[in-house]
């Protein structure tokens, strides 16, 4: 059963709350420590992109398309539209002699709300690459070349890459692929339900790879903690949390209240961790709560954990509530208890 994680006061009392299960987990498998019910199953939404960016990298995409750090970064990537994250996804398609009108994944107005202002100013209508998801499709357009497949349809469930990404990140949870559940994501392609244990193992494994995988997931690794504002951009706490830790933690967002980390041992020392393990963490937010009611979670589980906060992240951990004249009229604090195993 799910428990109260964020409460939300108005004045003195708590006027709503948020509810949820969080699940840390080490590298082998054993279950750290927990809120709520490790097993419960969500989806990972974009959490699982990561996973997704391996396959173009199993197959030598790095070399065959000469691609930079900032560009697996941003197949890796929730960002905000922002022109760097533009002229990025533009430039994953040349490389494989594609341009937008090969991305399937629809246009939405840039997560950026200062590149949103400005895309409505021009009067211009968003494109496919203003999606927050279009690095991950560049990078799957450019996987189906590689993998000598059509890029036709190359996000339908039955298409060998989608096929592929899903056995990958059943790989990397310990299940067998049909183990996994696949739904519809906000930019069509499969989208992947696991229990939270799951989820946390496999970001675990992310930073710590069987051998099979383990240039291609320490290149992914790299590449998000070495351009974070790939990742996301100013819109997201994702960016500044990769930033802060010298590739020591990966994080990655997913909609609807997911969110997923894996960090170094030595970074937790309150938790019995085996030197040569990582931690990984998953939690859900019951009610798909993102900016209020996951990331003050995110950040005080962190602490918890005995993580020493940067602080250009003290900006997520504890929100004011301000009235329409500015007033603060209450804040907003992550308050739950942890069970260490």
């Amino acid at each position: 059963m799910s428990v109260r994680l964020t409460n939300v006061y108005r004045g003195s009392r708590v006027e709503s709350f948020h509810s949820g299960s969080i699940a840390v987990v080490d590298s082998r498998g054993r279950l750290l420590a927990c809120a709520g019910d490790p097993a419960t199953v969500a989806c990972l939404r974009s959490s699982a992109k990561p996973f997704q960016a391996i396959p173009l990298l199993e197959y030598g995409g790095a070399e065959e398309f000469e691609l930079t750090g900032e560009e697996i970064a941003l197949t890796c990537a929730s960002h905000g539209g922002e022109p760097v994250h533009i002229a990025t996804a533009a430039a994953l398609l040349r490389k494989g002699e594609f341009d937008e009108e090969d991305l399937l994944c629809g246009a939405h107005m840039p997560y950026d709300e200062k590149s949103a202002a400005e895309l409505r100013a021009s009067g211009e209508a968003p494109s496919p690459l203003h999606n927050n998801c279009s690095g991950k499709h560049a990078g799957m357009l450019l996987a189906s070349q590689v993998m000598d497949v059509t890029s036709v349809r190359y996000i339908d469930p039955a298409h060998p890459l989608q096929v592929l990404m899903r056995s990958t990140l059943a790989d990397f949870a310990g299940v067998d692929a049909d183990e996994i559940p696949i739904a519809i994501d906000g930019c069509g392609v499969p989208a992947f339900y696991l229990s939270l244990y799951r989820a946390a193992l496999a970001y675990a494994r992310l930073l710590s790879p069987a051998e099979r995988y383990a240039e291609s997931a320490s290149t992914v690794v790299e590449a998000m903690t070495s351009f974070p504002y790939y990742v996301a951009g100013s819109w997201s706490m994702t960016t500044p949390l990769l930033a802060a830790f010298n590739g020591e933690l990966v994080a990655k967002e997913g909609a609807e209240g997911f969110y997923a980390m894996a960090l170094n041992s030595a970074l937790t020392p309150r938790l019995a961790v085996d030197d040569d393990c990582t931690v990984g963490i998953a939690l859900k937010i019951d009610d798909g709560s993102m900016d209020r009611g996951r990331n003050p979670v995110v950040l005080r589980l962190l602490e918890m954990l005995g993580v020493e906060l940067d602080e250009t992240l003290l900006p997520y951990k504890q929100w004011e509530l301000r009235n329409h004249s500015g007033t603060v009229v209450g804040e907003v604090q992550a308050q739950f208890s942890l069970e260490v195993l």
